[in-house]
């Protein structure tokens, strides 16, 4: 049989939360307090100011951590939403979510190096993937509910992570908004054009390649 035709059940589900869940205990009990001021970075500058200063191989990992984590959550409400089971969509999908944040990544670093703007681009990388690595870790629970309970519940939980999703991307813009007008004094309409062509355009993307 077609790998594509491997029906999976719940296991493979399991499977990543299971993952999800040894990122998360991993971060809980070797890396939390850069992990900490990772998170509380969405509320307030100072946290995520401190936790560039703190530059070094804990940072690194909580990072690194934090990508895998978002990618795999993030793939979970995907495959929930578009009730995917096969082998190959599973793959294909985590891939996706994967290579899209690692593809805007790329991008922002590289026009970084092409203005001569190495230091925005720090800045916008680590902001801009900040807001999508925090919902990563608090959307955990939310999965496992979505999982484990009636079509009712895991309808409601579906909202409460669009919700925070909306709510999220909201406060990542007002920040990338922010400190490209207070720190560096860029005209507003670049920080418009940077929005719309690395932030809500590829999101667009995204949902239309999973979707679609």
């Amino acid at each position: 049989m077609a790998l594509s035709k491997i029906i999976f059940n719940q296991d493979i589900f399991f499977v990543l939360l299971l993952v999800s869940f040894c990122l998360i205990a991993v971060l809980k009990g070797l890396y939390w307090k850069h992990a900490k001021l990772l998170f509380m970075g969405v509320f307030a500058q100072r946290y995520a100011n401190q936790f560039l200063r703190e530059e070094n191989a804990f940072t690194e990992r909580v990072n690194a951590i934090t990508f895998f984590l978002m990618s795999i959550n993030f793939t979970l409400i995907i495959l929930k939403i578009t009730q995917s089971v096969e082998l190959l969509s599973v793959g294909l999908i985590l891939v996706y979510v994967s290579g899209f944040f690692l593809f805007k990544i790329g991008l922002i670093k590289l026009l970084g190096f092409i203005l001569k703007t190495k230091d925005l681009s720090k800045l916008a990388v680590f902001f801009s993937m900040l807001f999508d690595r925090t919902l990563g870790f608090i959307l955990f629970p939310l999965i496992v509910v979505l999982y484990f309970f009636s079509f009712e519940i895991s309808s409601s939980i579906l909202i409460i992570c669009f919700v925070l999703f909306l709510l999220l991307i909201i406060m990542k813009l007002f920040w990338l908004w922010k400190i490209g007008t207070n720190s560096f004094g860029l005209p507003q309409f670049y920080i418009f054009l940077y929005l719309c062509t690395l932030e809500i355009f590829p999101l667009l993307l995204l949902g239309k390649g999973v979707l679609y």
